[in-house]
């Protein structure tokens, strides 16, 4: 077991958590080289295209380095984490190269996950594993907002339980409320995973170092939000319960 006491601790109190050291070096070293590959190769190898190509991604790789990773490493953490673990997740690449910046003051796109829609597509955890270092507030590193994510829990939690919500708009009335305060970007070493819930509202900073900061991300859901004939009244019952599914609660 790598998932441990002080970990759950953490994840209850402040949303997210991080294991040091869980990816061997066979695992990271071809997952760096993969990286490494597709950002020379940018705008090819399935990179999605934006404004703003000094932060870019891959939303669903399927490169054999990354596949590996998450089959030996990310599949057992998950299952220590989650009662049930569906079929992985897409696997998505981030890079946040040098210069990149934003106008506002909590980064890029700050969120919640689980989209726009009234059924949120919601999951248990982001998993992210830092395959460079992470050791300044300005090296491009995923950053989030500690805590948070009790407020969207207890939002959600507030709904009224007789008639149909709109999820969707419930979670961007929250995030039009709690997007300030604190923001904390965690110290990651190549090979730490950082574990977030949900609910946690998270971003991405500036990077004003010289050195490119790549990360792999992945979400993970327990079954019964996955399987078509559970995912409804699964979602409905995760969005009042923020820690059905996993194997301990706050």
């Amino acid at each position: 077991m790598i998932f441990t006491d002080r970990h759950w601790g953490e994840l209850f109190q402040d949303g997210y958590t991080v294991v040091r050291s869980a990816v061997d070096a066979p695992h990271l070293v071809a997952a760096q080289d993969a990286a490494s590959h597709l950002n020379a190769v940018h705008p090819d190898g399935g990179w999605e295209r934006s404004k703003n190509e000094l932060w870019r991604e891959i939303r669903d790789s399927d490169h054999p380095a990354f596949v590996a990773l998450a089959n030996d490493v990310l599949d057992p953490l998950a299952l220590e984490i989650l009662d049930s673990v569906t079929s992985p997740d897409r696997l998505q690449l981030a890079s946040t190269l040098p210069g990149f910046s934003t106008a506002g003051i909590v980064g890029r796109h700050f969120h919640i996950d689980g989209g726009r829609a009234p059924s949120l597509a919601v999951f248990n955890v982001l998993l992210g594993v830092a395959l460079t270092a992470i050791e300044s507030d300005s090296a491009g590193g995923f950053h989030v907002l500690p805590g948070s994510h009790h407020r969207f829990a207890e939002l959600f939690g507030d709904q009224p339980t007789d008639t149909a919500i709109d999820w969707g708009e419930v979670k961007r009335s929250g995030q039009k409320l709690f997007l300030s305060g604190a923001m904390v970007v965690p110290r990651l070493m190549p090979g730490d995973v950082i574990v977030a819930h949900c609910f946690l509202a998270h971003g991405t900073s500036a990077n004003t170092t010289s050195a490119r900061r790549d990360m792999i991300f992945q979400r993970r859901a327990a079954r019964p939000l996955a399987d078509p004939a559970t995912q409804l009244q699964a979602r409905e019952t995760f969005m009042r319960d923020p820690w059905a599914f996993f194997r301990r609660r706050r």
